[in-house]
């Protein structure tokens, strides 16, 4: 009974080392998903130069709901650079989800963003969005995650391990 017991206890560690490990066992696991804006947070322009076609925009607190292998919410602060004669913005930051990631857990994980956009002056607003990611950190369920996730106006995928 006793050798029984110790062999069921040794297999139902292995197993939960087996799950816990896969994502970092250099396994990577694909995501994809959609995401929304439920709140564009503030933000703040000021004029670049004396162009009046060049600004610097900083914003804080944009929210964004996720469904797919990503399912919760992520804030975003972020500074972005717009050219209203070329019609472009690029621009850096930082996002912070917080939520389940099939197969791997709960908790947070931290990115970094790189994006370009089409950008529409008359009403301030980007689209046909190219936003590159890397996964920086995680927390809880999802510590260690780290990896890529690319990001367009309403979708993203990517590889996390």
């Amino acid at each position: 009974m006793r050798r029984t017991l110790l062999s069921l206890g040794v297999a139902l560690t292995l197993g939960t080392l087996a799950v816990a490990g896969q994502a970092s066992a250099g396994g990577a696991i694909e995501v994809s998903g959609t995401y929304s804006v439920s709140n564009l947070g503030d933000t703040t322009c000021t004029p670049v130069g004396a162009s009046g076609f060049m600004f610097r925009c900083d914003t804080s607190g944009l929210v964004s709901d996720y469904s797919g292998d990503l399912t919760g919410t992520a804030v975003a602060d972020f500074t972005s650079l717009i050219n209203c004669q070329t019609h472009r913005e690029t621009g850096h930051g930082s996002e912070t989800f917080t939520g389940s990631i099939g197969g791997m857990g709960s908790g947070t994980l931290a990115w970094t963003d790189q994006f370009s956009s089409d950008f529409d002056c008359d009403f301030f607003f980007p689209f046909n969005l190219d936003i590159k990611s890397v996964a920086v950190k995680g927390s809880d369920g999802l510590a260690g995650l780290q990896g890529k996730l690319g990001f367009t106006d309403t979708t993203y995928s990517g590889s996390l391990h």
